[in-house]
């Protein structure tokens, strides 16, 4: 009786270590396919990066042969605009395209080395403000978000005691945007008030960066004298585009109706804001590898005929 209860015990206990066994057996197996399969998403993350760098390759040299057969002017008619047909790789398919940055109205313009606003920037800022359907004087925010001091410019200004009062409260940047998108922190910005003027603006490293008229949508352009209707610069921008003509000078602009009813105070402020040519761009890749797709954004800025990436994201579009 007393060996048949061993043996029973005997038997138990081995049972108990085969399925332990099994169990750590197992629990060995889901670990190391999980380290494969992150193995492999690693490694097609970097193979998807070395690609896009590959891309932005490309388009830096496209814009550098731009600078040296056309350095005069920018326009939506070369081949720098033109979207990069898809290029097949092992596994997938590589596709991308320049837009100008150059083109849209640079918030970081509003303040001078000195920390001032820049007048000539701002009054065109509150124009462009009043063409999105937004109040002109948000522009005091702008300036004040960027601006060293403490003390707001004016009615509609908003420094950190004022975001520090907010729900979630948080401290005004002091320095200039490093992203458009910041912009949506900026009181009078919030949510879709942002999304009203997102498509016209931007966020350059230069306080000294124009606007170029040959790349700027219509409104941006319209935003030059309150008098301008929209759809006659609109139809005005499509015609000179549809005969592959383009804006040599500012000089040129008010020589096409309806920019030749601007007034002399508003064609002065516009040869400060605009110009022909541009210094900034942005490539948006696609990679599509092993059926999944990554995009990645890279900033570009053209300086002496050389192009630097000065800026990265890998967030989707």
């Amino acid at each position: 009786m007393v060996k048949r209860q061993q043996h029973g015990i005997a038997l138990i206990t081995i049972l108990m270590m085969v399925a332990l066994a099994t169990i750590i057996a197992a629990t060995i197996a889901k670990h190391q396919a999980n380290t494969q399969d992150s193995t492999a998403y690693l490694m097609r993350q970097n193979q998807a990066l070395y690609y896009a760098k590959s891309a932005e390759a490309f388009f830096e040299e496209i814009l550098a042969e731009d600078a040296e057969s056309s350095a005069s002017a920018d326009y939506l008619q070369e081949t720098w605009a033109k979207p990069m047909p898809g290029f097949p790789i092992d596994g997938g398919m590589v596709s991308g395209q320049i837009f100008d940055e150059s083109g849209k109205f640079n918030l970081n313009t509003l303040l001078k080395s000195d920390g001032t606003p820049n007048t000539d920037a701002q009054a065109y800022f509150e124009r462009l403000l009043k063409r999105v359907g937004l109040s002109p004087e948000l522009s005091q925010a702008v300036i004040d978000w960027q601006d060293p001091d403490d003390l707001t410019i004016g009615a509609m200004g908003a420094e950190s005691n004022y975001y520090g009062s907010l729900p979630k409260g948080y401290m005004a940047a002091n320095q200039p945007f490093h992203s458009a998108e910041e912009l949506k922190q900026v009181r009078g910005f919030e949510g879709a008030q942002y999304d009203l003027i997102a498509p016209y603006i931007t966020a350059i490293p230069s306080i000294n960066s124009k606007i170029n008229v040959n790349t700027a949508p219509a409104l941006v352009l319209a935003a030059l004298d309150e008098r301008l209707n929209l759809q006659a610069v609109q139809e005005a921008v499509n015609a000179k585009q549809g005969k592959l003509e383009y804006f040599a000078s500012i000089n040129d602009v008010w020589e096409l109706a309806p920019f030749n009813q601007i007034n002399a105070n508003n064609k002065n402020l516009a040869s400060q804001i605009f110009d022909v040519k541009s210094t900034f761009f942005k490539a948006q890749i696609e990679v599509i590898l092993s059926e999944r797709k990554r995009q990645f954004t890279s900033y570009l800025m053209r300086e002496d005929n050389k192009v630097y990436v000065y800026s990265r994201s890998l967030a989707p579009f």
